[in-house]
């Protein structure tokens, strides 16, 4: 960079600082809120939410439920049709609920996965596991609608007095009636531009007033809709007008208060629409329908025996996309009658109370046999025919895992989980300056930046942060000093070398590259493995890994750089303050291959005694592995009540459960695991035990797994190491030229040195063996290579520069150099896992310190295992490999 000059560089850094703060805010905007308060912000800004990372239910509390299809006596091409059903039908029940970041997603073929948060265990199993109700009713008339809605807004506005008004008077006398053919009549009113759509207000004035008797009336109601008219919230006023986002639940509570209620006529209800659709084609706004139907249904959805999309071919509307209906049974007759009786209606496909599509019936149909037109685009189609369909589900859905976490709980792990970090984190950069000075000062602030970027790319993504994804977030910004380490350390040998303070930089940067993305690359792979392979938190944590090593790319590499080559052409600088360091560290003259049949004893003694543990205590498997049933509740006294809970098991005659006192958490709280049962009442039997017991105890978190959930997380965790294994060892054979396999080789032969190691240890102290510990493991992998790669380059520069006639002596000698940026990475790294061991919380109590003891043997197998198999690779591949 040239003296004083603001270059391209650095306007491309200022410009990602500047979005990425842009693209967090509405992160801190909701997450700085905590629950009503949240939830109702969340409600009345649901664009401000979809821009915000997610929280997953261990951080917002709520319940996540696994559905299974029924697959007995089905064919195989009709499981995908169930899937794709069912899905449209817990997607159109979670809209209808109101809940705020739902996620609804397929797993596989035949699996549903639902994710709610702040609604508990009982009301999410009652939300997605009832029969879908699928009705056709007709739509209220014109005048019908334009009577109701007035006497809404009168009463609204406290134009007359009369609260009570008497209904009666505006029921319809028109015989009811219903559906069939059509053009979907999407509009029925007056089409405004997206600036008049805009520009109007969604209340109207308020009408002021000091009288008692209004006060009282205001107070009955909720404040935000008083003296606002009803009718002020359409966009497009008429039946099937629309009402923006952000006014849907407004409108929701008013519909639903007491006097608008005793308002609304007997036979007609208001349905809102299904989703969100552009106010007019091209439209940008996105805004729910309001309509006001025909309370009584027409025809129910079991008359429907199929619905197909499909592009109509000839006539004035082909090209356009169509849905042909067809009904069955006497759905023909009753069909025909409705058609006949309401041409020129719009008959609304209802779905659980929301309204599908409303098209016109054009004229009578009398074969059962309909086509649905006037659709936008084949994407609509498919959704309509499937919730046509949905009226005569070939298979039940059953729920194979469920678990929830109560809102105390979550807002806890919150806490415990960023405080945690924060000081594991604050630990780190002081270290850096003090070992550093002003390259670790810049160092620090390269990952400030780094962890503004990362947040900045969840929220572009909508990702959803778990517990562990909240560790790995941490971890990650811990592990992107490293890249500072290592070009420091490169600089510092510059240095040494006679260089200038401009030149070594210059220099260290350039060699330090090459070992930077090596073993960041290596942790990549890691984290997207996690993320493919692994489920719910431990995908999250994938997801959090990979994206923070890409973006410490960024940091390390381009905006520290900017930095220190700005305070060097500033005055012409010339020295460079980044620390000497500790003589004992920077001239170490370890005798690392000299002595590497001790290590390799030591090695193998760690190793039997892992596997002897392994063999004889086992591990404690927790039910994402065995399926079963986890309760944790939790005391607010401080004493132990370990004992006290398994006499109160005991004593109501329930056998087969294991209590055990959940460390790292400030609350007093304790985990009930037991086999999977089969008995609906458990969890009430359990909580009448504790009352007859005497314990003051509460249920804040629960966990459901079937038997085989646990089977493919048990293949998944061993596939998902095996393939990090082969990914890495493929990556380095491919990096490292001649002895490239020999390099890959050792490379794994240390994973599964550390592997089998860390398995013993998890054995040895009864950590709980679940989810989030195979990350943890991976995780550790990742790490472990990442230092063996970094020296791993050291060897490959040097061998290049000396040879390979002393290869022995080039090895000790990479080491050696290596060595100091070994230490700090490890203790920076250290200073982050031990506090999420000790203050993290119990659900990432055992992560942390599975992440410590990962570091030390990660670190001792990096220097002293892998680089002896290099050495004897080359000689027992002398040509290479």
């Amino acid at each position: 960079m040239n003296k004083k000059k603001f270059g391209m560089r650095e306007l491309i850094i200022l410009l990602v600082i500047v979005l990425s703060a842009y693209t967090v805010w509405p992160s801190i905007q909701v997450h700085t809120k905590k629950g009503e308060e949240k939830q109702t912000f969340l409600k009345e800004n649901p664009k401000m939410g979809a821009k915000s990372i997610n929280f997953g239910l261990d951080l917002a509390g709520g319940t996540a439920i696994t559905l299974e299809i029924d697959k007995t006596n089905i064919k195989g091409d009709d499981i995908k049709d169930i899937q794709e059903q069912s899905l449209e039908i817990i997607r159109n029940r979670v809209d209808q609920y109101g809940l705020s970041e739902p996620q609804i997603s397929p797993s596989g073929d035949d699996r549903i996965v639902v994710e709610l948060a702040g609604v508990d265990d009982s009301t999410a199993k009652a939300l997605v596991g009832s029969t879908a109700k699928l009705e056709f009713k007709i739509l209220a008339e014109a005048e019908k609608f334009t009577q109701v809605v007035g006497l809404i807004d009168q009463y609204l506005t406290r134009q007359t007095t009369d609260i009570v008004a008497d209904s009666a008077a505006t029921d319809s006398t028109a015989k009811d009636s219903t559906v069939a053919k059509a053009d979907s009549a999407k509009d029925t009113t007056k089409t405004l531009s997206d600036d008049e759509l805009l520009g109007k207000a969604p209340a109207a004035e308020v009408a002021a007033t000091d009288s008692a008797k209004d006060s009282a009336a205001v107070e009955a109601q909720p404040a935000s809709e008083v003296g606002v008219a009803l009718s002020a919230y359409y966009l497009s006023f008429g039946n099937g007008g629309f009402i923006a986002e952000e006014n849907v639940e407004k409108v929701k509570k008013l519909l639903a208060t007491d006097g608008v209620q005793k308002l609304i006529p007997r036979d007609v209800a208001f349905a809102f629409g299904s989703g969100l659709e552009p106010v007019q084609r091209d439209s940008k706004i996105k805004a729910k329908r309001l309509y006001l139907l025909k309370r009584r249904a027409e025809m129910a959805g079991d008359d429907v025996v199929d619905a197909r999309p499909y592009r109509v071919s000839d006539g004035v509307s082909a090209g356009e996309v169509a849905v042909s209906l067809k009904f069955g049974g006497i759905g023909p007759k009753k069909f025909s009658a409705v058609t006949a009786a309401n041409i020129g209606k719009q008959m609304a496909i209802v779905l659980d109370n929301q309204v599908i599509s409303a098209p016109v019936i054009r004229d009578r149909i009398p074969n059962g046999e309909a086509q649905i037109t006037g659709l936008d685009d084949m994407a609509e189609a498919n959704r309509l025919s499937v919730v046509l369909r949905a009226g005569a589900l070939k298979a039940p859905m059953k729920i194979i895992e469920s678990r929830s976490v109560g809102a105390t709980l979550g807002e806890e792990n919150i806490v415990q989980g960023f405080g945690s970090g924060a000081i594991g984190l604050i630990l780190c950069l002081v270290f850096m300056v003090a070992y550093y000075r002003l390259g670790g000062l810049i160092a620090s602030f390269g990952m400030v930046i780094n962890t503004l970027v990362t947040a900045a790319v969840m929220s572009v993504f909508n990702a959803t942060l778990t517990l562990p994804g909240i560790a790995g977030f941490i971890l990650v910004v811990g592990m992107s000093l490293d890249a500072n380490v290592i070009i420091y350390e490169r600089i510092r040998e510059e240095l040494k070398n006679g260089l200038t303070a401009r030149a070594a930089v210059a220099k260290g940067y350039e060699r330090a590259f090459g070992a930077i993305l090596d073993s960041n690359l290596t942790t990549v792979l890691t984290g997207l493995i996690l993320y493919k392979i692994g489920t719910g938190s431990v995908k999250g944590f994938g997801l959090t890994l990979t994206i923070g090593i890409l973006t410490s790319l960024f940091c390390a590499i381009t905006v520290t750089r900017s930095i220190l080559d700005w305070r060097l052409a500033k005055a012409d600088r010339t020295t460079l303050s980044i620390g000497s360091g500790f003589k004992a560290i920077n001239e170490a003259n370890l005798q690392i291959i000299p002595n590497r049949r001790r290590f390799g004893l030591i090695s193998m003694i760690l190793i039997v005694a892992s596997i002897a543990f392994i063999a004889v205590k086992g591990f404690d498997f927790s039910i994402d592995f065995t399926g079963g049933q986890v309760y944790t509740v939790q005391y607010q006294d401080s004493d132990k009540h370990e004992k006290d809970l398994s006499k109160a098991l005991s004593a109501a005659g329930i056998s087969g459960t294991k209590v055990r006192t959940l460390g790292g958490t400030s609350a007093n709280s304790y985990q009930i695991s037991m086999r999977a049962s089969d008995d609906a009442q458990f969890e009430l039997k359990m909580a009448q035990a504790f009352e007859k017991a005497g314990q003051k105890c509460e249920i804040v978190a629960k966990d459901n797994v079937g038997p085989t959930i646990g089977k493919e997380l048990r293949f998944n965790a061993i596939l998902s190491v095996i393939l990090a294994w082969l990914g890495i060892l493929i990556y380095v054979w491919f990096r490292f030229g001649k002895f490239g396999l020999g390099f890959g080789v050792a490379a794994v032969l240390g994973l599964v040195h550390d592997t089998v190691i860390t398995l013993g240890f998890i054995s040895a102290f009864g950590l709980s063996f679940d989810g989030a510990l195979i990350a943890s493991l991976l995780t550790m992998i990742g790490y472990s290579v990442n230092d063996t790669i970094v020296n791993f380059d050291r060897i490959r520069e040097n061998t290049a520069v000396y040879g390979s006639s002393n290869f022995a002596e080039t090895i000790n000698k990479s080491l050696n150099q290596c060595f100091s940026r070994t230490m700090v990475t490890s203790l920076t790294t250290l200073f982050v896992c031990v506090i999420l061991a000790v203050m993290g919380g119990s659900s990432i109590r055992d992560f942390g310190l599975v992440q410590c003891f990962g570091i030390l043997i990660g670190t001792y197998s990096s220097v002293c295992i892998c680089s002896p198999v290099v050495l004897w690779w080359s000689k027992r591949f002398k040509k290479g490999v």
